[in-house]
């Protein structure tokens, strides 16, 4: 099977959490130095963050066949040095993966419990990327899956 990436938009990405895309309208405050625009996301975590940073390395074949999720926490992934395409697995759709653009200046927040791929560099042979979550999630709130392999259309 394969799947095509699109571009991540909040109306695309509302099952799976929400979109953090650079604000439009006025700041909430500037002065010469700075402009600061607040409030523009939320999300919930119950106890202390981590901030952790992956980079992935383009492959062969753009492939997914594991996932992962968490119970406990949403996770939070900003591209650093160049765009990636997310992949997720949601079990009661007809289609068993979807792929998301997630461009330098924007940030996907997934929710709690949904299944995600480790991200795919696009334009590049690696990217990095910061990941944020509770803190100590990796050893202890991660379940992963074996799925049909998915080949994604970067």
């Amino acid at each position: 099977m394969t799947v095509r990436a699109k571009r991540i938009t909040p109306q695309d990405f509302t099952k799976f959490g929400s979109v953090v895309s650079a604000p439009k309208g006025s700041p909430t405050t500037q002065a010469e130095e700075y402009k600061f625009w607040s409030d523009i996301a939320h999300y919930l975590i119950d106890g202390e963050t981590e901030i952790g940073i992956c980079t992935v390395y383009r492959q062969p074949k753009p492939e997914v066949s594991s996932v992962e999720r968490h119970l406990r926490t949403p996770e939070i992934l900003i591209p650093i040095d160049a765009p990636f395409v997310l992949p997720l697995h949601d079990e009661q759709a007809k289609e068993p993966l979807e792929a998301f653009e997630v461009r330098v200046g924007e940030a996907a927040v997934i929710g709690k419990g949904v299944w995600h791929g480790a991200c795919l560099p696009l334009g590049k042979g690696e990217c990095s990327y910061f990941v944020i979550f509770r803190r100590n999630t990796p050893r202890g709130d991660v379940m992963k899956k074996t799925i049909q392999p998915v080949l994604v259309e970067l």
